[in-house]
């Protein structure tokens, strides 16, 4: 993740630096204010064309990224940095007046006039305020108790400031770099992200993947949780370990939810709901039987993964993050030769909350090289990482799926045992 932040930024880093290198020993004080001004607006355009690129989910992103999860997480830090490097592109700016006490009366170079200045004065008024939108839109959206449902809305605004800084970045452009590889590459980014903006704003988003059907069953497996089974229309294939946006008819906010079966060819799916905000808390209210979904998906790379050499293998699934495991062990059952050789601890507070267990059990029982260790708190105390990994080699890869706490503790327990930390393979449950 952090790599194609950086890496994004380096780029736009080459392209300004390297037609100007030559330049370089000439310019003074304000010739790099003016240039430090020019990158961190491009760094920051840059990054926002990523942010609204990944909003669209492109699916031919998820396997080099490793999962739509994965993406989010990019989507959200882009984010981030955009603001940053737009608050710096704009503090420069504010700079002019400290800087001419310090250094006197800025030089003027010479500047090509084209058929855009007459749109000059809009564009930088129209950028400077999108900015400023822009960055409490950012923080609005990553403020986790904001409501989900007004989030959605919000997020989706983004995009129409996004198309205001494609006209800023247009208009301003030095004329010269339109013949440079920094024109080239603000205006591929203008094309991506323009396309990118359109199909969010116009609700195209996942639409060539979505499937209508109908929900046939409701089981209620606690108060704050139920599991769901739903039939689709038409072809359907999905992954064990996969998920998909859920839409239910009489609520008009989709969710990402895992599915909790494997593709039995029908278009049957099994999906399991437990209220931990309020989404989820309403699902679980009103949801009935005969009520219609759209499905859009599949989506994940939290794949069941193949048995390499004498590798050790140890899954851990925590509360409902049992789902995508349940899924794994539901797509061995008519193979079990081809299952992996590992152990799998499921996590709960005590037998009421582990509802899953007698599944587990029943599905590990035709599958004689998976051990499944029921671990509930309240009984056992809580799962300690580092014991739970303690003797284990190098060679030991760990899938997780549960709280963020939890998976965090995992990461540093293997960073204390010396175990390679791209051994951990985690599914990102947060989605903002």
């Amino acid at each position: 993740m952090k790599k194609l932040i950086w890496g994004t930024v380096l780029v736009g880093m080459a392209a300004w630096l390297l037609p100007s290198i030559g330049l370089l020993p000439d310019w003074d004080v304000w010739a790099w204010r003016k240039q430090l001004i020019y990158f961190s607006g491009l760094a920051s355009f840059m990054l926002m064309t990523v942010v609204m690129l990944l909003a669209i989910r492109p699916h031919w992103l998820e396997k080099p990224l490793g999962g739509l999860d994965k993406m989010y997480s990019l989507h959200k830090w882009a984010g981030i940095w955009s603001v940053v490097f737009a608050l710096l592109h704009y503090g420069i700016k504010l700079a002019k007046g400290p800087m001419l006490m310090l250094f006197g009366e800025a030089t003027k170079g010479p500047r090509i006039e084209t058929f855009l200045d007459v749109f000059r004065g809009s564009a930088k008024d129209l950028g400077e305020w999108s900015l400023w939108i822009f960055a409490a839109m950012v923080l609005v959206a990553l403020w986790q108790r904001f409501p989900y449902h007004l989030w959605r809305y919000v997020h989706k605004a983004l995009a129409v400031f996004y198309l205001i800084i494609v006209f800023h970045s247009i208009v301003l452009t030095p004329a010269q770099w339109w013949l440079q590889p920094t024109g080239m590459l603000i205006a591929l980014a203008s094309v991506l992200g323009t396309y990118a903006a359109l199909v969010s704003l116009s609700g195209r988003i996942g639409r060539s993947r979505t499937h209508s059907g109908k929900l046939l069953e409701v089981r209620h497996l606690q108060s704050d949780m139920v599991e769901l089974v739903c039939q689709l229309d038409g072809r359907w294939q999905h992954e064990p370990g996969q998920f998909a946006f859920v839409r239910f008819e009489g609520i008009a906010d989709p969710h990402p939810f895992t599915i909790a079966s494997a593709d039995q060819g029908n278009g049957q799916l099994h999906f399991a709901i437990k209220a931990l905000g309020d989404h989820t808390r309403q699902l679980v209210r009103e949801l009935q039987p005969g009520q219609s979904v759209r499905v859009e998906g599949p989506y994940g790379r939290f794949d069941l993964p193949q048995q390499k050499g004498d590798e050790e293998q140890v899954w851990v699934a925590a509360g409902i993050g049992v789902t995508p495991f349940i899924a794994w062990l539901e797509g061995l059952q008519e193979r079990p030769e081809q299952a992996p050789v590992a152990s799998l601890h499921y996590c709960a507070n005590n037998e009421q909350e582990a509802v899953f267990a007698d599944r587990l059990q029943q599905l590990c029982e035709k599958l004689p090289s998976i051990r499944l260790h029921v671990h509930l708190s309240q009984r056992d105390g809580k799962l300690d990482s580092s014991q739970l990994l303690a003797g284990r080699g190098d060679n030991t890869r760990v899938w997780f799926c549960g709280p963020e706490g939890f998976a965090d503790s995992i990461a540093q327990a293997m960073n204390q045992l010396g175990m390679n930390p791209h051994n951990l393979h985690r599914e990102l449950f947060r989605m903002r």
